[in-house]
C-alpha cells in the first residue's frame, strides 16, 4: 500500500511552478541523496547500497565493514566518497581517523590521507560530525590541499551554520556541493516523509536538492518506496560527483551563450 506521505507529495508537486530557467539551465530538477555513517553495521550497510538509483554513499574510515561495504558499492557501481570525522561542539565520540583542532598541519592531513586510502574506492569527502572543526578556516583549507593534490570533490554537510568549509574548497578551486535537507534528525516515517517533501520542494524551486539520510531502518524504508517516484514528479536522482559535472557543463554552455547573444563588433 502506497504511503499516504506520497500521496502527499503528488499534491503538492502538482500545486509547484518551478522558476522559469535559463536555456542552458533547462535539465530539470536534482536531487542528490547521500547516506551517511556506512560502515559501522553491515546489515544495514547493505541494506543502504540495494536502495534504488544513484545513491551516494559516505563511508566512515577504519570501522568494521568499511572496506566490505566500499567494495561491494564499487562492484555495484555505486558512488563512494570519505565520511571524514571531525571534531564537533558537543564533544561527541568521533572514532578513529578523526580531525581535531589540536592537530597540527601535518598530522591532520596524514591522518586524512590515512583516511582516504582505507577507504580508496572515495572519489570525494563529507564531513563527519565536524561542527567545530568545519568553523576553522585554517585547518579546513588544510583538508581542502589533500583533495585538490587527489582531485576529490567536497560535500558540506553544514553540520552548523557557521561552517567555514564550504568557502574553503570553493576558494581552492574543488568541486563542492553543500547539504540542504538532512532528511533523519527525526526517526519517524512522518518526519522523515516531511522532510522528504521539503527536499522535493526545494528541488522543484531551485533546480537542485542535496539531501543526507542515514541507515536507519525507519530511513531506508521510506527511501525504497519514495525513490522509485522521483521520474513521475520530474526530478532526477544523480550520484554528487554526476551533479558537480553537469553543473560544471552547465557553467560552459552558459559563458558560451552568453558569448553568442554580445552585440557583434562592427567591421571597419
Amino acid at each position: 500500500m502506497r504511503s499516504v506521505l506520497i500521496v502527499l507529495l503528488t499534491l503538492l508537486v502538482s500545486k509547484l511552478n518551478a522558476a522559469p530557467l535559463e536555456p542552458w539551465q533547462q535539465m530539470g530538477p536534482r536531487m542528490v541523496l547521500i547516506i551517511d555513517d556506512v560502515g559501522t553495521n553491515l546489515a544495514l550497510g547493505e541494506a543502504a547500497l540495494a536502495l534504488p538509483g544513484p545513491v551516494t554513499y559516505a563511508v566512515l574510515p577504519l570501522t568494521p565493514h568499511a572496506r566490505h561495504l566500499s567494495e561491494e558499492a564499487s562492484r555495484m557501481d555505486k558512488e563512494v566518497i570519505l565520511h571524514a570525522p571531525m571534531a564537533n561542539l558537543h564533544h561527541l565520540r568521533l572514532g578513529p581517523g578523526a580531525l581535531t583542532p589540536e592537530q597540527n598541519k601535518q598530522e591532520l592531513q596524514a591522518t586524512l590521507r590515512e583516511d582516504l586510502d582505507a577507504v580508496p574506492e572515495a572519489i570525494g569527502v563529507n564531513n563527519h560530525m565536524g561542527s567545530l572543526m568545519t568553523q576553522k578556516s585554517e585547518q579546513m583549507d588544510w583538508v581542502m590541499e589533500v583533495l585538490r593534490a587527489r582531485k576529490l570533490f567536497f560535500v558540506d554537510s553544514r553540520t552548523t551554520a557557521q561552517t567555514k568549509a564550504y568557502d574553503s574548497a570553493m576558494n581552492a578551486g574543488i568541486p563542492a556541493l553543500k547539504r540542504d535537507v538532512f532528511l533523519d534528525n527525526e526517526r519517524t516515517a512522518e518526519a522523515i516523509g516531511e522532510r522528504f517533501l521539503h527536499a522535493v520542494k526545494l528541488a522543484r524551486t531551485k533546480g537542485s536538492v542535496v539531501v543526507i539520510g542515514h541507515p536507519y531502518p525507519e530511513t531506508l524504508t521510506f527511501l525504497e518506496q519514495a525513490l522509485p517516484e522521483l521520474g513521475e514528479y520530474g526530478i532526477s536522482l544523480m550520484s554528487a560527483s554526476a551533479y558537480l559535472n553537469e553543473q560544471a557543463d552547465a557553467v560552459r554552455r552558459q559563458q558560451a551563450w552568453t558569448r553568442a547573444q554580445a552585440p557583434l563588433k562592427s567591421v571597419r
